[in-house]
């Protein structure tokens, strides 16, 4: 927003639309002219007064993210956000009752009655059903939520989707809570998404580990090749170096395209 004036209690900020609004002194940079412009946060104020703040809070409307509890009451639960004004989280909202300290994810909605954001930890009841735009090999972004052993980890994807990331499909250590860059394996019918954290197919994989693959299609899914091999048999065979092969062999394993013998590797 543009900086239009300043007062004793702050600047008075303003948007294209010329929708005003005031940034409290304590918000308001050292050094400023009028007429700059300023990235802001608007929401309401204790009084329900829209107000700006340059405080970044940890989730926006219709985002996820993951608050730690600050204080209860009787009517909620205030979560630590970001901002100086923390984030109600309405007792109704609360699939169990939360507790002080108490880290949960959390997502941002705007009460209709209240026209204030709020939090909920009831997350199913604002992620959509079927997803839009979205078909396999979508690039995507998968915040892990739950783990449901030994199945793999629940997640959400793209703050509006239910999904799953499997076990047998996890080639990473993930932890609860993070965002990271996946993609669509499969939509099922019930709209929920399977995810990968790497391109579905072959297309992750890099020009050594195709070769490899080039070659044991054309020997029919076996190569007489280990890591004890010699460079020079291995150079004969695939035209790359020992370290090159050891690099693929140990991509293509992890993502179970290949399978380790005595005697070699074989295509699965």
């Amino acid at each position: 927003m543009e900086i239009q004036k300043e007062t004793a209690i702050g600047l008075f900020v303003s948007d294209d639309l010329g929708m005003e609004l005031l940034l409290p002194k304590r918000y308001v940079p050292k050094t400023f002219q009028v007429g700059d412009k300023l990235d802001v946060f608007i929401y309401r104020d204790s009084e329900d007064r829209l107000i700006s703040t340059t405080e970044t809070p940890k989730a926006q409307l219709n985002e996820l993210g993951w608050m730690t509890v600050k204080s209860v009451t009787e009517a909620g639960a205030f979560l630590d956000w970001g901002l100086s004004k923390d984030l109600f989280v309405p007792l109704k909202e609360q699939i169990i009752k939360l507790k002080e300290g108490e880290t949960h994810l959390v997502f941002v909605y705007l009460d209709d009655l209240t026209q204030r954001l709020a939090a909920s930890p009831r997350l199913e009841r604002f992620l959509k059903d079927l997803p839009e735009g979205l078909e396999k090999g979508t690039a995507v972004k998968a915040t892990i939520w739950k783990e449901h052993h030994p199945l793999g980890f629940q997640v959400i994807v793209n703050n509006k989707y239910l999904g799953m990331i499997y076990s047998n499909q996890l080639f990473q250590d993930v932890k609860i809570g993070e965002t990271l860059n996946a993609y669509v394996n499969a939509i099922r019918d019930d709209g929920r998404i399977d995810v990968l954290l790497q391109k579905p197919g072959f297309e992750s994989i890099d020009d050594a580990s195709k070769a490899l693959i080039d070659i044991l299609e054309k020997n029919d899914g076996f190569l007489a090749l280990t890591d004890k091999s010699s460079p020079e048999d291995i150079y004969a065979t695939l035209s790359m170096s020992k370290k090159s092969f050891k690099k693929a062999v140990g991509s293509l394993y992890k993502s179970r395209i290949i399978a380790l013998q005595e005697s070699g590797i074989k295509l699965i």
